[in-house]
């Protein structure tokens, strides 16, 4: 299996690229993550900044269970203003983290995949849907700080 660093080892990742919205008007975007441990829990948090007129900055910290030694997947949650309670799942494939999530009603739903590079640099890309209609889209580079 891959070893993976992001969301393995604490850290703050910078993220920089592209935010395409539901009609297809494509946004630079920047932030970051920051990856901690807790004693019962990882948490990441991340910020990311939209990069027009009027900046638009989205925030999530996402509650995220160990992975148990040897395991492929577990659980993940966040409280989002817009969305509601997400709750979902990040599964390792190969040098990829995949992550599916959905609101509570199911109404909001996505899925991302997060693939290593090298051990600090990953690629992301995913989508965020409400019921069929597309919302979001996203391609971002992750590069860990020093």
């Amino acid at each position: 299996m891959q070893e993976h660093a992001f969301l393995f080892r604490e850290g703050r990742w910078r993220v920089a690229g592209e935010h395409c919205d539901g009609a297809g008007h494509r946004t630079p975007t920047e932030g970051e993550t920051r990856i901690r441990h807790l004693p019962d829990k990882w948490q990441s948090e991340s910020v990311m900044r939209l990069k027009v007129a009027q900046s638009t900055e989205h925030r999530n910290v996402y509650e995220i269970a160990p992975f148990s030694p040897g395991a492929l997947s577990t659980h993940w949650s966040s409280d989002n203003a817009t969305l509601g309670t997400l709750r979902g799942r990040f599964v390792l494939a190969g040098d990829a983290i995949l992550s599916f999530y959905s609101s509570a009603t199911g109404r909001y739903r996505g899925f991302e995949c997060i693939q290593r590079r090298d051990a600090s640099h990953y690629f992301a890309r995913g989508a965020m849907l409400e019921e069929d209609k597309v919302l979001s889209t996203w391609a971002v580079e992750l590069e860990l700080m020093a």
